[in-house]
């Protein structure tokens, strides 16, 4: 397909927009505290839209109208099980980062047990990370091949690079302003969609109601209760907390805007307002599923297709008029670079602050490890790319994303538990329950047809393993809680 003037126009402007605040916030780095933490001084409620933005992802502009097309809205459970997660980051985490004034968030690590436990978590945020954000990216290039008719893996090259640059120039900064945009137009996107629909469906919101309801797909809560069932309400909720709270609170490219805010009390702030604001960004896009549903059934496409992952991005290409196409695949571009700049400038800073600067240039100038990060952000790109290509034929990309992160999550909660709520621990027993509890998570999804448990259980399960394995250690000499 060929995208009309107009469309072009849109999305030219979009980019130029997008570089020019990339450049203009980003401007004035002066140093790592700069280009990772943007001095210290972010507003709370840019840190609060910005998070929303990375979070949302084009994992869930594409991926949540994909399974309530596919499905109903049980997807809307985990948003309960969020607001909790979320709420315990505000109380346990937070207020511990910020009394540590780390750059990372496993600086906080190093600080309770010592340079091995901090290694093990970074270790485990790079292998997370990479291939989270490569799947994102890979969702984000699926939009723009099949709206441009260009191969997938010039798309993904493409998608990379231009997050590359301005995530390059302007750092955590040029991330949070930019993502603040990129929700505005992400969000506009959404609701466009939802009012062209309700407009081109023959008898409005009833006759959707009408058609749907009785078949299921407007059901929310799955009262099935059973451990192998994946979307059963109370796996819904245990793992919608669970998930949460161990992406923001200790994955580092979600983390990483918390330690921009001025203090405390507005870092808490922001996470908590994400939570509320969960419920109705993830009602939208259920109801684009279903609206498309609806729409399809009334006006059947033969070439509709086949990977319900592809379901609205073909929508867009096909039926909304000239202009709004172009916003739409605008928001969906910015639903993408939002999580791709901010994965950039979180893996660039872990690597910096985590592992080049205590292990390879202790005492270099500050203008040394400016450098250093925007060369890591480049070869961050470029590996994004590599595993983006390597995965472009899976789909339900969704819940991928969500199955890849239950094996190192896990670990990654019960270590941060450890520290922040008790006084034991150690370098050895850490990295022992960290191991442990990804063998445990990996076999258990191996073995899944066999023992019949649902694979949302898997971080829940990582977690509990991994804090009373290192339970069970007491604390080195000159390490404690408050060390």
């Amino acid at each position: 397909m060929q995208l009309a003037g107009i469309d072009i126009v849109v999305l030219t402007l979009y980019f130029c927009l997008i570089v020019f605040i990339g450049y203009w916030t980003g401007r004035q780095e002066k140093d790592t505290e700069d280009f990772f933490l943007g001095g210290r001084r972010m507003p709370w409620g840019a840190v609060c839209l910005s998070t929303m933005a990375t979070e949302i992802s084009v994992l869930t502009f594409i991926g949540v109208p994909a399974d309530a097309f596919r499905t109903d809205y049980v997807y809307l459970q985990f948003a309960f099980g969020s607001l909790i997660g979320r709420i315990l980051i505000a109380l346990l985490f937070i207020p511990a980062f910020y009394k540590g004034k780390v750059t990372t968030i496993y600086q906080y690590l190093f600080q309770r047990f010592g340079e091995s436990t901090r290694g093990s978590a970074t270790i485990f945020f790079f292998i997370t990370r990479l291939l989270g954000s490569g799947v994102r990216l890979l969702a984000a290039s699926m939009v723009v091949s099949v709206a441009t008719g260009w191969s997938l893996v010039i798309s993904i090259i493409l998608m990379a690079f231009i997050a590359m640059i301005y995530a390059t120039v302007g750092g955590i900064k040029a991330v949070i302003w930019t993502d603040v945009m990129q929700f505005i137009v992400m969000m506009g996107g959404a609701l466009l969609t939802v009012g062209f629909l309700l407009y081109k469906i023959p008898g409005g919101w009833h006759g959707i109601t009408a058609m749907a309801g009785p078949i299921g797909k407007l059901r929310v809560f799955d009262l099935h209760a059973a451990i192998s069932n994946p979307m059963w309400l109370l796996v819904g909720i245990v793992n919608g907390c669970f998930q949460t709270f161990a992406a923001l609170g200790t994955d580092h490219d979600l983390a990483q805007r918390m330690l921009t805010c001025k203090n405390t009390r507005d870092s808490q702030k922001s996470i908590v307002l994400t939570g509320v604001l969960d419920f109705p960004i993830i009602i939208t896009f259920l109801v684009i599923g279903t609206l498309l549903w609806v729409f399809y059934q009334h006006f059947p496409a033969a070439a509709l297709p086949t990977n319900t992952d592809h379901i609205f991005p073909y929508f867009i290409t096909t039926q909304l008029p000239i202009g709004i196409r172009g916003l739409l695949i605008a928001g969906a571009l910015a639903a993408a670079m939002s999580s791709l700049d901010s994965a950039l400038v979180a893996l660039s800073s872990s690597a910096v602050v985590d592992i080049y600067q205590p292990h390879f240039k202790k005492r270099a100038t500050e203008k040394h490890y400016l450098l250093v990060s925007r060369l890591f952000v480049v070869f961050f790109c470029l590996a994004l790319i590599g595993v983006a290509i390597v995965c472009r034929d899976i789909k339900q990309i969704l819940w991928l994303s969500f199955k890849i992160s239950g094996f190192t999550y896990g670990s990654l909660l019960g270590v941060f538990l450890l520290a922040t709520i008790t006084k034991r621990g150690s370098n050895k027993g850490n990295i022992i329950a960290m191991i442990s509890s990804v063998v445990v998570t990996v076999m258990l999804f191996i073995l899944q047809p066999y023992i019949h448990i649902a694979w949302p259980w898997l971080v829940v399960i990582g977690t509990i393993w991994t804090f009373f394995i290192g339970l069970l250690f007491e604390p080195e000499k000159g390490k404690s809680a408050t060390s």
